[in-house]
């Protein structure tokens, strides 16, 4: 049964039985009898095929889908912990966007990994929206975010506020933009559209970088307040310069110690910002 679930699962993710095939190492028949098998087991159709390659899931796939994936974590835990009762570490992978992973991780992981020391964790950095698809899939535990996405499947709590500034050479010919699609990049450019400003820009494509150039004195940008140092001059928005970060889980977890995690992160979180 658990072989259908996760077949189940991997065709609802790709829409797309020949993928699924392929990631699973199994034939395209074989994955349509396990579709099909499943479905009269539960009595129902669970995706609709219409003669093309792509597939849609019905209203009780959307509803089996996040109660299959929650089975198979609680599973493979139980699994993992009978193997390795001797010598057990939790894992836990703690996913943020580019501005949480840049200015909230690095303060918040030396007090994470004392309070927690048989924890493996991992701190992948990611959009959003990567974040959002990861949690619903449970392949990650909990994101830091500074957009406010929203999911059936999730919570989502504020942490922190973040103020903006105008930070660098103020009378630079030169504004530097993060890359495309980002939340900094498009405050930036509604803030030159909004001023009537022309400037050169250079494109940085991550915060790093973006600082590196500051520090040597190149160009300007609107950035966190919480990533300048003391020597790179700043002065306030005349805009609305605040933006929330957002802490976001998946409603319920399957590990008490994830609990225990994710209060910790919002907690030290809070006390970091305030």
């Amino acid at each position: 049964m658990f072989q259908l679930f996760k077949t189940f699962i991997s065709v609802y993710e790709t829409h797309n039985f020949t993928r699924s095939a392929s990631t699973l190492y199994l034939s395209q028949p074989t994955v349509s009898a396990q579709i099909r098998k499943l479905e009269d087991e539960l009595g129902v159709s669970l995706f609709i095929r219409n003669g093309k390659q792509e597939i849609v899931p019905t209203k009780e796939a959307n509803f089996l889908y996040p109660r299959l994936l929650k089975i198979i974590e609680e599973w493979e835990d139980a699994i993992h912990r009978i193997n390795t009762q001797s010598s057990f570490r939790d894992h836990c992978v703690l996913a943020s966007s580019q501005s949480c992973g840049a200015y909230l991780i690095p303060q918040l992981v030396p007090a994470l990994i004392k309070e927690f020391p048989m924890i493996d964790f991992s701190f992948p950095v990611m959009s959003s929206e990567e974040i959002i698809e990861n949690l619903q899939k449970a392949k990650a535990d909990f994101g830091l975010i500074e957009t406010p996405e929203r999911s059936e499947q999730l919570s989502r709590q504020t942490v922190a506020i973040d103020t903006l500034v105008l930070a660098g050479d103020f009378s630079s010919k030169y504004w530097l933009v993060p890359e495309e699609d980002s939340p900094l990049a498009n405050f930036n450019e509604n803030y030159l559209n909004i001023h009537n400003l022309t400037p050169n820009i250079i494109r940085t494509n991550n915060h790093e970088m973006t600082l590196a150039l500051l520090k040597n004195g190149v160009g300007k940008t609107i950035i966190s307040k919480l990533a300048l140092e003391n020597h790179i001059p700043w002065e306030n928005l005349d805009i609305e310069n605040t933006r929330n970060f957002y802490f976001v889980s998946r409603k319920e977890l399957i590990s008490e110690k994830l609990v225990e995690i994710s209060i910790f992160i919002q907690e030290q979180i809070k006390k970091m910002t305030n």
